[in-house]
């Protein structure tokens, strides 16, 4: 089975997102939330994330991360 959607929202997570998270869009990941609730990111949203159009990142405040 593959991750379609990823919702995180309403956890109280707090911290930089993970960037490990910007390799799954190169598989199936075509959905994504992690605003919300109490959430608290930091940083910025790996870029691999960001080119998913199905996601709550302008809600985020966050920029896309660069790859340098």
């Amino acid at each position: 089975e593959k991750l379609e959607r990823l919702w995180l929202s309403e956890n109280k997570l707090t911290g930089e997102v993970p960037a490990e998270l910007g390799g799954l869009s190169g598989h199936s990941l075509v959905q994504w939330r992690l605003s919300g609730g109490e959430n608290q990111f930091t940083g910025c949203v790996p870029a691999g994330l960001a080119v998913i159009e199905d996601s709550d990142m302008a809600s985020l405040g966050l920029q896309t991360c660069s790859d340098s």
